[in-house]
């Protein structure tokens, strides 16, 4: 059994390149083979000093590639303002 990856903890700010692959749901072995790919993308580079990415900066960068917001807030559509409600009961479905 391998040494314990301690950037997997709660408490560690930074993340190993074990810690980043998961994060983006892949291996390490992708990962070293797509830096220079991911490097040209604006992917977070590894902290001179400690070796390890900022965890913070890794999820920054995905929740920046995202394509749809978590809601729709304010205006909306015509049709999301206008929308009355039908008088369905849907407790009974």
């Amino acid at each position: 059994m391998g040494k314990h990856d301690t950037t997997f903890d709660a408490i560690s700010l930074f993340g190993s390149e074990r810690w980043v692959a998961g994060t983006l749901g892949r291996s390490v072995e992708w990962l070293r083979a797509h830096r220079d790919e991911l490097a040209i993308a604006g992917f977070p580079p590894a902290d001179p000093i400690t070796g390890y990415r900022i965890k913070a900066d890794v999820i920054a960068w995905v929740e920046r590639r995202r394509r749809l917001p978590d809601a729709v807030s304010g205006g909306g559509s015509d049709r999301a303002r206008n929308h009355k409600p039908t008088g369905a009961n849907n407790d009974a479905f």
